[in-house]
């Protein structure tokens, strides 16, 4: 069984921090390196990790906008989110 993030050390948030941001960077946004080990401005790892997650949503959000036509993309944005929402909170609890 996978461990939920309230259960991981300062190690794994930091592992998941920066996958989420290598994610970011692989569809063309660029962060400044800022975690803990790195330079930059101090914020927590757990922050970090926030903001990465919400950037990454907000980032596939508008992929979903500006490359699908409509229907596609609306349909994308509500039916077929939902049911990967689904099918993944089960797969994770």
């Amino acid at each position: 069984m996978e461990r939920r993030g309230a259960d991981w050390s300062d190690e794994e948030w930091l592992d998941e921090a920066r996958r989420v941001r290598q994610a970011l960077t692989a569809l063309g946004d660029h962060l400044p390196l800022s975690l803990p080990d790195e330079p930059g401005v101090r914020q927590s790892t757990r922050d970090h990790y926030a903001s990465y997650c919400a950037q990454l949503k907000a980032r596939a959000q508008v992929r979903i906008e500006r490359d699908l036509p409509e229907p596609f993309a609306r349909i994308t944005g509500t039916v077929v989110y939902d049911s990967h929402l689904i099918l993944m909170r089960t797969r994770i609890r």
